[in-house]
C-alpha cells in the first residue's frame, strides 16, 4: 500500500545534486532542497597532515506522493548513481502531513483508513538516528555510532536554543551553533548505537543534546560499501 506523502533524502557526493533533483522532476517530483553537509564513514580520516579533512556532501530533500515514490527513487539512483562505493544512498519516510504542495496539500492519509482495524507493525529494516549536539561534538557522535557497529555519519550544521543556552552579547540573543548527525543503521542494532552515542556525549546532562530514531520506510542505493562512505 502507498501512503500519499514522502519524504526522500539522498546523500551524495558535492555537486552531484543537479542531475538527481532533475531526474527527480522528470520522474514526477515538484522540486527540492540541498543542504551541504560534511560525511564521515568508519574507515575515512578524519585528519590529514594535522589538518582537518572533510568530505563534502549534498543531502538533497525531495518531498513526493508515495504512488511515485519508487519511480522517483529508481530515477534518483541512475541519475547519482547510488548504490556504487562513495557515490552516496537514499530513503523514504513517512509524511503524516505536508503543506506548500498544493496538488497534495488536501489529500488524506491513508492510515486514517487503517484506524478501528488491528494490524501490527512491520518492522523497518533500517531506522535513521537524528543527533542533535554542540558544535564541534559531532565527531565523538560519529566515533561512538562506530564502536557500536554503525558505518558512518553525514554531519549538518545548525542553531538551536535549548532553555540552558539562553545567553545574549550587547543585549543581541546568541544562538549556540549546533551539529546534526545523521546515522543510517540497521533496526537490528539501532538501539546499541543510541546507547553508545547517549554514553558518549552525554546526552542526559542538560544542554548537551538530543538524539531520536525514525521508521525508514524504504532504502536504496544501498550495500555495505556504500554505507561506510556516506
Amino acid at each position: 500500500m502507498n501512503l500519499n506523502h514522502r519524504l526522500m533524502i539522498a546523500i551524495v557526493k558535492r555537486g552531484a545534486s543537479r542531475d538527481i533533483i532533475a531526474a527527480a522532476k522528470k520522474a514526477g517530483a515538484d522540486g527540492a532542497t540541498v543542504l551541504y553537509a560534511e560525511g564521515i564513514g568508519r574507515n575515512e580520516k578524519t585528519t590529514f597532515f594535522g589538518l582537518p579533512a572533510t568530505h563534502e556532501k549534498d543531502v538533497v530533500f525531495i518531498a513526493v506522493d508515495g504512488e511515485i515514490e519508487f519511480a522517483v527513487a529508481d530515477a534518483v539512483s541512475d541519475a547519482g548513481k547510488l548504490g556504487i562505493s562513495g557515490h552516496g544512498l537514499g530513503f523514504t519516510i513517512h509524511l503524516s502531513q505536508l503543506l506548500g504542495v498544493p496538488h497534495l496539500n488536501d489529500r488524506e492519509d491513508d492510515r486514517k483508513k487503517m484506524r478501528g482495524v488491528e494490524k501490527m507493525a512491520e518492522p523497518k529494516d533500517f531506522q535513521l538516528i537524528v543527533t542533535i549536539v554542540n558544535s564541534g561534538d559531532s565527531e565523538l557522535v560519529v566515533k561512538a555510532a562506530s564502536k557500536a557497529g554503525a558505518e558512518g555519519g553525514t554531519i549538518l550544521n545548525g542553531r538551536g536554543t535549548g532553555v540552558n543556552e539562553q545567553k545574549k552579547f550587547m543585549n543581541f540573543s546568541i544562538d549556540p551553533e549546533k551539529d546534526i548527525v545523521l546515522t543510517l543503521v540497521p533496526t537490528s542494532f539501532a538501539e546499541k548505537v543510541v546507547d553508545s552515542i547517549e554514553q558518549a556525549v552525554d546526552l542526559n546532562a542538560p544542554g548537551k543534546g538530543i538524539a531520536f530514531l525514525i521508521d525508514v520506510e524504504n532504502v536504496f542505493g544501498v550495500n555495505h560499501s556504500s554505507l561506510n562512505n556516506c
